[in-house]
């Protein structure tokens, strides 16, 4: 089986679909049919990474349904809700300069062209209009507090390269961007 440290997670199983074990999926990818492009899956189950093959998949009202090889009944279906589909690093594309995968992203130090430190970014969040960092606050970095004067855990910030994203450095693990530290 494969560590986690192979894999990328590109959506999971949210729950089952009809009667004949096929199950809604929730996409990661950019555009959502895209995780069907990627084969085979590994399932992160209680007995840890396991091969999928999806036999058919279709566009399901306002989301996508699959019918997987190890799933032919609801009850095999309602035990997949909730798991996580990834795939093997290798089966994606290196980028062009100046794109990158979110995963690469994590972990880096968020600063601003002031050289004030935002803290370290943990995740990223799709709004519709444009993706958001959310950058955890730690000992390092500038503090932020609400409108009743309480420090915060974490900010946003907006990915929006060449606006607010300025520069990334991968290996340095930091991100530069024009962002005010008290927003």
């Amino acid at each position: 089986m494969s560590t986690a440290d192979e894999m990328q997670i590109i959506g999971k199983i949210t729950t089952a679909f009809g009667v004949h074990g096929w199950v809604k999926i929730y996409s990661f990818t950019e555009n959502p049919e895209d995780i069907f492009s990627y084969h085979p899956w590994y399932l992160k189950t209680t007995r840890g990474w396991e091969t999928c093959q999806v036999q058919d998949w279709r566009s399901q009202s306002k989301g996508l349904v699959a019918r997987l090889d190890n799933c032919k009944d609801r009850d095999e279906a309602l035990a997949l809700r909730q798991v996580e589909i990834a795939v093997k690093l290798e089966q994606f594309k290196n980028l062009e300069e100046g794109d990158y995968y979110w995963k690469d992203l994590l972990g880096c130090r968020v600063s601003n062209l002031q050289q004030e430190d935002f803290g370290v970014l943990t995740q990223f969040m799709e709004t519709g209009a444009n993706d958001v960092m959310l950058v955890s606050i730690d000992d390092q970095a500038v503090g932020l507090k609400n409108s009743k004067g309480k420090p915060l855990k974490e900010r946003l910030v907006p990915y929006i390269l060449d606006q607010v994203v300025i520069r990334v450095e991968l290996d340095k693990k930091q991100i530069i961007v024009d962002w005010p530290s008290d927003f």
